[in-house]
C-alpha cells in the first residue's frame, strides 16, 4: 500500500501540496499590503464576508486605513515595509482602469520586485490585458460556486488563457464549502487539467454581513472562539490530500489572524513605535496614558515634575496625553491623576485591545 502524501504544514492548521504561490509566501511573512480598490461587485456570493463599511460601496482602503488616493496607500505600504500588494474588493477588474493605474503607481514607487496579485470574479480580455500591461504578477480567479462542476464550459477557461497569454501566474481561490465535496473536487480537477499554478481553499468564515446567509444554509460556527464554519477545514484538508501532484493550499482563519496579520502588525509596529512605546511579541503596542479633560494642564504638570518633552506625547485624535508605562509608578507619587496602561494595535485605527488602571 502506498503511503499517504505528506502535507506541508503551515501555522494555524494550514497545509498544502506542491509549491505555494508567491503571493501567499509574502503574505505569510506579513509583507503584503491589502489594497481594497472598491466594494462594488456584480456577483452575489452568499458567503461574501466583506464588512458593511465596504460592501457594495465605492470606497478604498489600504489595510485598515481608508484612503483618498494612492499617496495614502504608498504611506501605508511604507509603514509595513511592504514587499508586495494584494488587490481586492469587491471586484478590482470591474474598475480595471483604476486598478491598472494603481498597479503602475506601486511598481513605479517600489520597483518591479514589488509583487502584486489580484482577486477577481470577472475579467474581460481588455481588463486582463490592462492589468497585465500595468505590471500585475499573479491573478486569482474566483468562479461562483454554482459553476464549479462546469468550468470547462465556462468563460473562466477563456479568462485563464487571456491571463496566461500575458505571462501571469494564474490560480483559483475559493472558500471550502462544507457539503460540497463533489463540486470542489470537480473544480480542483479542472485546475489540475488546466495546469494552473495553484488553487487556494480558504476556510469558510462567519462575518457580520454573511452570518444570516450561512445560518440559512445550515452552516454552523465550529466553536465559541473561532469564526470558521464547522466542516470547512476538514473538507479542505481532504481535498489537499486527494491531489498530491497539484498545488492545493488550505488557508485557515487561524493562519490569517495568528500568522499573516500578526507578522504584518509586527512590521508596522517596528516602524511606528516611539521611544515611549513598548512593542509586544504579538506586534501590539503598550503605552501609558493620563486621564484628564485638560490636556494642557497635564502637559504643564508633567514639565513641572521634570518629565522631558520627548517623554510625553499629546494625542489630539484620542484626546489624551501618552507617556511611557515605566515612569507611571513614580508619577503617581507626584501627580493626582488616574494613570492607565493601554494595549493597542499598531494599525491606522489603533484599536484598543486592553486598558489597565495602574
Amino acid at each position: 500500500m502506498l503511503n499517504a502524501p505528506m502535507l506541508k504544514r503551515l501555522g494555524g492548521g494550514s497545509a498544502y501540496t506542491g509549491k505555494l504561490p508567491e503571493g501567499c509566501i509574502l503574505c505569510a511573512k506579513g509583507g503584503k499590503m491589502v489594497l481594497f480598490v472598491s466594494g462594488i461587485c456584480d456577483a452575489k456570493c452568499f458567503y461574501c464576508p466583506i464588512s458593511s463599511e465596504k460592501k457594495m460601496l465605492d470606497v478604498m482602503f489600504a489595510d485598515e486605513m481608508p484612503i483618498r488616493d494612492m499617496r495614502d496607500a504608498i504611506l501605508e505600504a511604507n509603514m509595513i515595509s511592504a514587499t508586495g500588494t494584494g488587490i481586492t474588493g469587491g471586484d478590482p477588474l470591474k474598475f480595471h482602469e483604476r486598478t491598472s493605474d494603481y498597479i503602475r503607481m506601486l511598481k513605479a514607487e517600489f520597483g518591479t520586485r514589488h509583487h502584486i496579485h489580484l482577486y477577481t470574479i470577472s475579467g474581460s480580455k481588455e481588463a486582463i490585458d490592462s492589468v497585465a500591461a500595468a505590471g500585475l504578477d499573479e491573478i486569482r480567479f474566483h468562479p461562483p460556486e454554482e459553476i464549479w462542476k462546469y468550468m470547462d464550459r465556462s468563460i473562466f477557461k477563456q479568462r485563464i488563457k487571456w491571463a496566461r497569454d500575458n505571462g501571469l501566474s494564474v490560480g483559483i481561490e475559493v472558500p471550502s464549502l462544507p457539503g460540497r465535496d463533489e463540486d470542489m473536487k470537480a473544480l480542483i480537477e479542472f485546475s489540475e487539467r488546466m495546469d494552473l499554478d495553484f488553487i487556494n481553499l480558504n476556510e469558510l468564515e462567519f462575518s457580520e454581513t454573511n452570518f444570516g446567509n450561512l445560518l440559512g444554509r445550515n452552516y454552523t460556527i465550529k466553536n465559541d472562539y473561532e469564526s470558521g464554519a464547522k466542516g470547512s477545514r476538514e473538507l479542505a484538508l481532504k481535498m489537499v490530500r486527494q491531489f498530491p501532484n497539484h498545488t492545493v493550499h488550505y488557508c485557515s482563519a487561524a493562519f490569517k489572524d495568528g500568522v499573516q496579520l500578526k507578522n504584518r502588525l509586527k512590521r508596522r509596529a517596528s516602524n511606528i513605535a516611539r521611544r515611549i512605546d513598548i512593542v509586544t511579541k504579538d506586534g501590539t503596542i503598550l503605552k501609558g496614558i493620563v486621564d484628564s479633560t485638560d490636556l494642557q494642564e497635564v502637559v504643564e504638570n508633567l514639565k513641572s515634575v521634570g518629565v522631558p518633552e520627548e517623554m510625553f506625547f499629546v494625542n489630539p485624535k484620542k484626546k489624551r496625553v501618552e507617556i511611557p508605562t515605566w515612569i507611571i509608578p513614580e508619577l503617581k507619587k507626584l501627580l493626582d491623576y488616574s494613570f492607565y496602561e493601554v494595549e493597542e494595535y499598531p494599525t491606522w485605527d489603533a484599536i484598543e485591545v486592553e486598558r489597565l488602571k495602574l
